[in-house]
């Protein structure tokens, strides 16, 4: 089964994939707004057919766009399943700094949050 894991953004929508067990950072698109980032989704997703995926829900004011970016891709046709993102950038972070990576190139961590966040709801589903 293929899946797609998302971080969502505004301004930077993170993306993870994962063909079984183990996620893996793609890649991290730059958005204009809240329906480029829905177009630019559903094209990634439907060029990869990916079965399922996984968007992390935030908490706060952001929270209630990303149920909206949801439903739209729901309604796109999509089996979306929400998640918990509760620290995945902090973790994202944290991680690149274990592994030495250069504080310029630690500006962007969206790719790796959405793979801790599609590696959380692998781990437990």
């Amino acid at each position: 089964m293929k899946y797609l894991g998302i971080d969502f953004g505004l301004r930077r929508v993170g993306l993870a994939i994962s063909e079984g067990e183990i996620a893996s950072a793609y890649k991290t698109i730059k958005v204009k707004n809240f329906f480029d980032a829905l177009e630019q989704v559903v094209q990634i997703a439907k060029k990869e057919g990916y079965e399922i995926i996984v968007v992390g829900l935030p908490e706060g004011k952001i929270g209630q766009t990303v149920i909206g970016f949801i439903k739209a891709l729901r309604k796109k046709g999509f089996n979306v399943v929400e998640a918990d993102e509760t620290l995945s950038s902090q973790r994202a972070l944290s991680q690149m700094i274990e592994e030495d990576i250069s504080k310029k190139d630690r500006r962007v961590t969206d790719d790796r949050a959405a793979a801790i966040i599609l590696q959380d709801w692998l781990d437990t589903k």
